[in-house]
């Protein structure tokens, strides 16, 4: 009797690590880091564009890997370690952050007007979302909504435009990490 009460418990904890990675397929650390680097990025723009492009050249990669840290630690706690998966994270966001840096170039030049820059890397920087949320994680899937939809509200917002589409993509990352999340779409692959 003793062994099928141990392999009751056992078959417990594998239950309890499956359903909690399934609901939280990323800490909410994760998301809050964000949430603050996106607020004061975006604010940047209305308020001091001059540093804007050095503050995203050091915590967009410092950012990447917090988040590569935030995300391997999270892991170990679960006790699900798959370096597949955070090859794959890292990968697809280490794109996002190469396509932007080698677009800085037509801005410099002058091949895009360097005041449309801020809004195509918002752009990119949606639809880095909206894949991350159809292939690894679902809730960013919405979370690259509201960036578009901020996109779009730019065109319309006279002032502090950014700062507005900031706090809106802020609370978007802080509503989401809190919430916890959703369902992983990777941890299924």
């Amino acid at each position: 009797m003793t062994e099928i009460n141990q392999l009751k418990s056992d078959l417990g904890y594998v239950r309890e690590a499956i359903e909690k990675s399934e609901r939280d397929p990323s800490p909410a650390s994760i998301y809050l880091l964000w949430a603050a680097i996106v607020l004061v990025g975006f604010a940047l723009i209305d308020f001091a564009p001059r540093y804007e492009g050095v503050y995203w050249s050091v915590l967009g990669p410092l950012g990447l890997l917090t988040s590569a840290l935030l995300g391997w630690r999270y892991s170990l706690r679960l006790g699900q370690v798959r370096r597949d998966l955070g090859v794959r994270y890292s990968l697809h966001f280490l794109g996002m952050m190469v396509i932007i840096f080698l677009a800085v170039p037509l801005g410099v030049t002058g091949a895009v007007a360097w005041g449309a820059m801020s809004k195509f890397f918002l752009l990119i920087i949606a639809l880095a979302y909206f894949l991350a949320g159809v292939h690894l994680e679902r809730p960013l899937l919405w979370i690259s909504f509201v960036m578009v939809a901020g996109d779009v509200a730019l065109f319309f917002i006279p002032a502090y435009g950014w700062t507005i589409v900031g706090a809106m993509t802020a609370v978007a990352l802080a509503a989401t990490g809190l919430l916890g999340g959703g369902k992983s779409v990777a941890a299924t692959s």
